[in-house]
């Protein structure tokens, strides 16, 4: 005995047209309860149905049998009294309370009182009516001599409590199922909206492409061009289209095999070793069990652009960037070093500055968002110069 509106339900894993309110996809009896559970409009009808059939053996093995026995007379006023309860709560009730719930709080309850007054008025006079015609009128005039009265709705006054109270509880059970499933769908919005926000924030994270490189890259290839090297112009044009080709293709909501980002960050300094020449030696130190681990993609391209803008860009030669992966236990381990000179004895401070530190926090907030408090991510100054930007993420294969 509930709602009826007829709008869809929102939901953040509704994907098929059998997700429920309630329960959530999986095995066949689930499956089965969400197809029931997923229209309000079936909900309404099984759970009216289902209500005043339990009313009707509750009144068979109560009121009516109390009254007349087990006879015919009395299982034909329990099917009454249940056809008449389910009728005006199917007729009456049900359009009075779905107007009610679109109006203000006290408009709600003064529609909602008077309406259940005057069906309890209504059911009680549908109730004698029958009562008579199976019993005969003989309590009628046995009730107007004890209420010295023959008006026939003060002679309904007995009967209307125990209506009213059944009406009452029907509409409880109506206007609180319904706002339960508009809270829950509310609250499900909320989180589809959450997720959505945390999507274009990854996003956001993860296309962010370093205008620097960009630029001092397409300037590195206007002098080539104008040094008449068309050759390794060309090379570094095929190159840099690989690498964006890469950038765009790749889902930030999704992972990539460790070797996949290796490729990757590979054609970076292949473009990166092209402006710097004998300037940038880059060392992998990648273990072989450790190549098929699903991580983030483009997880350590904010570290790598790092390290050349403000360690290699620096240095006049000898310039060092070491990626190393390892396994330790249930653990991902990886690290981008360099031997910069500028970075700080307090690492963390690259955090805090604006200019400096976007692309390190941006790697934070990559792996806050997709592994919550299962990651780690620390910056440690290197002895005698340099930083490492260090990452401890769940070590996971597709399989």
């Amino acid at each position: 005995m509930i709602n009826d509106e007829r709008a869809p339900m929102t939901s953040v894993d509704l994907t098929t047209s059998d997700a429920g309110p309630f329960v959530e996809g999986g095995g066949r009896p689930r499956r089965w309860m969400n197809w029931l559970f997923a229209s309000k409009d079936r909900m309404f009808w099984m759970l009216q149905s289902a209500g005043w059939i339990g009313f009707f053996f509750l009144h068979v093995l109560s009121v009516s049998t109390f009254v007349a026995g087990r006879s015919t007379d009395s299982l034909l006023y329990s099917v009454a009294s249940s056809l008449i309860g389910f009728l005006t709560t199917t007729i009456f009730a049900r359009p009075i309370y779905r107007f009610a719930r679109r109006q203000g709080p006290a408009l709600l309850l003064l529609i909602a009182i008077t309406a259940t007054i005057f069906m309890a008025f209504l059911m009680s006079g549908m109730k004698a009516q029958t009562f008579g015609i199976l019993f005969g009128n003989a309590w009628m005039d046995t009730r107007g001599a004890a209420f010295n009265t023959t008006n026939y709705l003060l002679l309904l006054v007995p009967d209307v409590p125990v209506n009213l109270f059944l009406l009452g509880s029907w509409a409880g059970f109506y206007f609180g199922v319904n706002y339960y499933l508009n809270l829950r769908n509310e609250m499900e919005r909320t989180v589809l909206s959450a997720r959505l926000a945390d999507q274009a924030q990854l996003k956001m994270l993860r296309y962010q492409l370093n205008p620097h490189f960009l630029f001092n890259t397409l300037n590195a290839i206007s002098t080539l061009v104008l040094e008449q090297d068309g050759k390794q112009a060309n090379s570094m044009l095929t190159q840099l289209s690989a690498f964006l080709r890469y950038s765009l293709d790749s889902d930030p909501l999704q992972k990539t095999s460790l070797a996949e980002e290796i490729r990757a960050l590979k054609l970076y300094l292949e473009i990166e070793k092209t402006r710097f020449g004998d300037r940038l030696t880059v060392n992998f130190n990648i273990d072989d069990d450790v190549v098929d681990a699903r991580v983030p993609s483009r997880i350590l391209q904010p570290a790598i652009e790092n390290a050349i803008k403000y360690a290699i860009a620096q240095m006049e030669g000898g310039g060092i960037i070491t990626i190393t992966a390892k396994r330790k236990g249930n653990m991902l381990c990886m690290e981008v070093c360099d031997n910069g000179p500028s970075a700080p004895d307090d690492p963390s401070e690259l955090l805090r500055q604006a200019t400096t530190g976007v692309g390190l926090v941006n790697m934070r907030d990559r792996l806050k968002y997709l592994y919550q408090d299962r990651s780690e991510f620390n910056l440690n100054h290197v002895d005698p110069t340099g930083l490492c930007v260090c990452l401890r993420i769940p070590f996971e294969t597709r399989g």
